[in-house]
């Protein structure tokens, strides 16, 4: 099983050692930039915790960038290597994977956007309010690796399903990008197919 981010994020902290580890933390919540992380959440988080806490709060992308970011103000430059490489070769691989979990349905290009803004952005409203099977969806978009588990986890605990397709429009499809939006409707589509030919206009 190829490792991930949450993997490889654990391993780099965990090589740092008590006295680094706690340099970590301190640095990270010395952060300007939003999100910001309050002392009090991270002071006595282990490895792993940091981790979790790292893509809950800014998600895998943005996880490793502030990791790395954080290790070389701790002068901890092999760390900040080893999770720049990782971040290169797994978010090429994943956008690869993306992209043929896309091609396998419609090929819809352009037409994914209607007046600058994506399909899934300009009917939010309606797929917030219409979509039923919210639960199969959200497992494909894991297996494609479209959402983290964390982010699955958030969306499965909402009590609606209204709320559910809300948070996971809001959130990790957001952040996601065109490309995931892509396979979400191509998900969609396979899921909820009469609903996707109306808004299309078929």
């Amino acid at each position: 099983m190829p490792k991930t981010v949450g993997d490889t994020l654990i391993g780099v902290l965990n090589d740092l050692g008590m006295t680094k580890l706690k340099w970590f933390r301190h640095k990270l919540c010395e952060r300007k930039q939003e999100p910001k992380i309050r002392r009090g959440n991270v002071e006595k988080l282990d490895p792993i915790d940091l981790a979790d806490l790292l893509t809950r709060t800014f998600t895998e992308d943005g996880a490793l960038d502030v990791a790395i970011e954080v290790l070389r103000a701790i002068d901890c430059h092999d760390g900040a290597k080893e999770l720049t490489d990782f971040k290169k070769d797994y978010f090429t691989a994943q956008e690869s994977w993306v992209m043929s979990g896309a091609a396998k349905g419609s090929a819809l290009g352009p037409n994914n956007m209607i007046k600058d803004k994506h399909f899934v952005d300009h009917h939010r409203t309606a797929l917030i309010d219409r979509v039923s099977q919210v639960a199969p969806i959200l497992d494909r978009l894991l297996e494609r690796g479209v959402i983290t588990s964390n982010a699955y986890s958030d969306v499965r605990a909402e009590k609606t399903k209204q709320n559910r397709m809300r948070e996971l429009i809001d959130v990790p499809l957001k952040a996601s990008g065109s490309k995931g939006k892509d396979v979400f409707l191509d998900i969609l589509m396979e899921q909820e197919p009469y609903l996707i030919s109306e808004l299309k206009g078929e």
